[in-house]
C-alpha cells in the first residue's frame, strides 16, 4: 500500500529502489501524489531472492511504477 512521504523536495518523479541481501531483496517504489501535488507516495515490499519470487516483483509490481 502506498503511504505519503514527508519530503519536501523533488529531484526525480518516479524512483525505484532494491536493497539486495543473501535472503532477502527490499524494493521501495516511489511515485507522485495523484491527490496532492507536489507530495510523493511510496511503497516498500519485501521480495525472497529466489528466481520465481524475483520474476514476480519485476513483472507485477515495479512494472506499474
Amino acid at each position: 500500500m502506498l503511504s505519503r512521504t514527508q519530503d519536501n523536495e523533488e529531484i526525480i518523479e518516479r524512483v525505484a529502489a532494491l536493497d539486495v541481501g543473501k535472503t532477502e531483496l527490499m524494493c521501495c517504489v516511489r511515485v507522485p501524489g495523484e491527490d496532492h501535488p507536489g507530495r510523493r507516495l511510496q511503497e516498500v515490499q519485501p521480495y525472497a531472492t529466489m528466481t520465481r519470487s524475483l520474476l514476480g516483483c519485476a513483472i507485477t509490481w515495479l512494472a506499474w511504477a
